[in-house]
C-alpha cells in the first residue's frame, strides 16, 4: 500500500473515530441532563403537583405540614380528589421520598396549572409560608386560580383590606417573565411580593458586613426601602430562615457590599420584618472596604491592561488629564441608583465629566435630555441610569470639587459623609 493511500485511510479513520466520540459526548450530555431534571424535578405530564384539591362534596383539602402520612394513605383509599381549576381528577402522592402532593392523571391536561414542574423546595416552601400567613394574617389562599389575570400565584394573602399576592420563586425563568407577571398584579390594584429560595452559595456566607455577587436575575427581587436602601430578601425551606442581604452599595459589574442577617420563620412577622440600617461603626468599615476596592479597581486599569490605547477608562483619563491612581475625590463616589451602571462609578462618573467637558457644560449644567444622551451613549439608555447621573449631579453640590483636595482622607471623608446621610438621616428623624 502506497504512503499515499495510508494517509487517506488513517485520515478515514481518524475522522470517524472524531464522529463516534462526538456521538458518544452528546448522548452523555443528553442522560446526563435528563438525570439531573429527574432527580430535582416532579415531571408530570398532564400539569404540575399541587398541593390543594376538591372533595366530592366542594370541600377543598389542603396538605399543610402538620398532616400525617398513614392517614393520607388512609385518606387516598376512600376518598376522591379533583383539580379546583378543571375539575378533572387528581391523585393523592403519598411517597417516601417526595413530600405529599396531588397530581394530574397522566393523560389529562390543565391549562390552568403553571408550574413548569415543581422542586420540593417549592412545595416545601408553600406548606411553611402557607401556614405562617395562617397565623399572621386574616386569611390566606394557597394556589388560587385568578380567573381575571390567568394567573395562579403561590399564595394569596388578605390583610388589612389588601390582596397581597406571595411569589415563591425556587428556579430562574426570564426577567420579562417575571416583569409582565408582577404588571398584571399591579394593573389589578395588587402589590406582589417575589421571594427567592435563598441561593446556596449565599447561604454559606457569615452574617453580618461583607461583599456579595448577585446575578442579573436575582438583582430582579432587589427592593428598595428608606433608611435600609437596597435589600434584598430570600427563605430557605430546608433552614427555615430568612436571609436578608440589605442596605447593598454597588461596586461594580455584579459585586455589592451589604450587611448578611438571618431570622427565623418562627420569629418573622407580617409585614415582614424589615432590616436595621448600618451603624456608624459599620459605615466607616463600608467606606474601608468602598476605597480598598476603588485602589484595586485603579490599579488594575493599569497592570492587567489588555485593549492598549483602547481602554475606555484610560483615554478618558488622558483627555481629562488625571493620573488614574490620583483621581479627584469627587470622582467615584456612591450615589443613588448606581447599580444601574455595571461600570464601577469611577468609569462612568469619569464618562459623564468627559461628556460634559465635550459639550461645554460643567455638571452644574446637567439636564435630563443631556444625561439621556450620555446613558444612550455609555449605558442603557434607561430612565435609572438617567436618574443616577442626576443624582451625582446633586451629590456635587454637597461634596465640593475642590482639586486641591484629592487626597485618601478626603475621598474617605467625602464617601463617609454619603453613607451616613444615606444610611442615617432618616433614622433620627423616625
Amino acid at each position: 500500500m502506497s504512503s499515499k493511500r495510508l494517509n487517506n485511510t488513517f485520515e478515514q479513520l481518524h475522522a470517524q473515530f472524531g464522529r463516534l466520540l462526538l456521538v458518544a459526548f452528546l448522548f452523555f450530555e443528553k442522560y446526563r441532563l435528563l438525570f439531573r431534571q429527574n432527580v430535582c424535578r416532579i415531571t408530570l405530564k398532564g400539569g404540575g403537583p399541587i398541593l390543594t384539591a376538591k372533595m366530592k362534596n366542594g370541600l377543598f383539602v389542603i396538605l399543610s405540614e402538620g398532616m400525617k402520612k398513614e392517614q393520607l394513605r388512609k385518606w387516598r383509599k376512600t376518598e376522591q380528589f379533583f383539580c379546583p381549576q378543571c375539575d378533572q381528577p387528581v391523585q393523592l402522592k403519598v411517597g417516601e421520598i417526595i413530600i405529599p402532593h396531588f397530581a394530574h392523571l397522566k393523560d389529562d391536561a390543565c391549562e390552568t396549572t403553571f408550574s413548569e414542574g415543581e422542586t420540593q423546595d417549592h412545595l416545601r416552601g408553600k406548606q411553611q409560608l402557607y401556614s405562617f400567613f395562617q397565623q399572621r394574617t386574616e386569611q390566606v389562599h394557597l394556589e388560587p386560580y385568578l380567573t381575571l389575570l390567568a394567573q395562579r400565584p403561590d399564595l394569596l394573602v388578605f390583610d388589612q383590606e389588601k390582596r397581597i399576592p406571595i411569589e415563591f420563586q425556587c428556579s430562574a425563568i426570564p426577567i420579562l417573565q417575571k416583569e409582565e407577571r408582577t404588571a398584571g398584579y399591579e394593573g389589578n390594584g395588587m402589590q406582589p411580593i417575589w421571594i427567592l429560595r435563598t441561593p446556596v452559595n449565599l447561604a454559606a456566607f457569615a452574617e453580618g458586613l461583607g461583599v456579595f455577587t448577585f446575578s442579573k436575575f436575582q438583582e430582579s427581587f432587589f427592593t428598595k426601602q428608606s433608611p435600609e436602601g437596597i435589600v434584598f430578601l430570600t427563605y430557605n425551606p430546608n433552614t427555615m430562615k430568612f436571609h436578608y442581604f440589605s442596605s447593598l452599595i454597588h461596586i461594580s459589574g455584579k459585586r455589592y457590599i451589604g450587611i448578611h442577617r438571618t431570622l427565623s420563620l418562627e420569629n418573622q412577622v407580617f409585614p415582614f420584618a424589615r432590616p436595621k440600617p448600618p451603624t456608624v461603626q459599620e459605615i466607616h468599615r463600608y467606606v474601608d472596604i468602598y476605597m480598598d476596592k476603588r485602589k484595586k479597581f485603579l490599579q488594575t486599569c493599569i497592570l492587567w491592561n489588555k485593549k492598549g490605547v483602547n481602554h475606555r477608562f484610560l483615554r478618558d483619563c488622558y483627555e481629562m488629564r488625571l493620573h488614574p491612581t490620583k483621581l479627584p475625590h469627587w470622582i467615584g463616589l456612591p450615589v443613588s441608583d448606581q447599580h444601574y451602571f455595571k461600570q464601577h462609578d469611577c468609569e462612568w462618573q469619569l464618562a459623564l465629566n468627559r461628556y460634559l467637558r465635550r459639550q461645554h457644560v460643567g455638571i452644574e449644567g446637567l439636564s435630563e435630555s443631556l444625561a439621556k444622551k450620555f446613558t444612550v451613549m455609555y449605558g442603557d439608555g434607561s430612565r435609572r441610569q438617567i436618574q443616577a447621573c442626576i443624582a451625582y449631579q446633586d451629590v456635587l453640590n454637597v461634596v465640593r470639587m475642590n482639586s486641591s483636595q484629592n487626597g485618601e482622607d478626603e475621598s474617605k471623608r467625602a464617601v463617609f459623609h454619603l453613607l451616613a446621610e444615606r444610611f442615617l438621616a432618616k433614622r433620627y428623624e423616625n
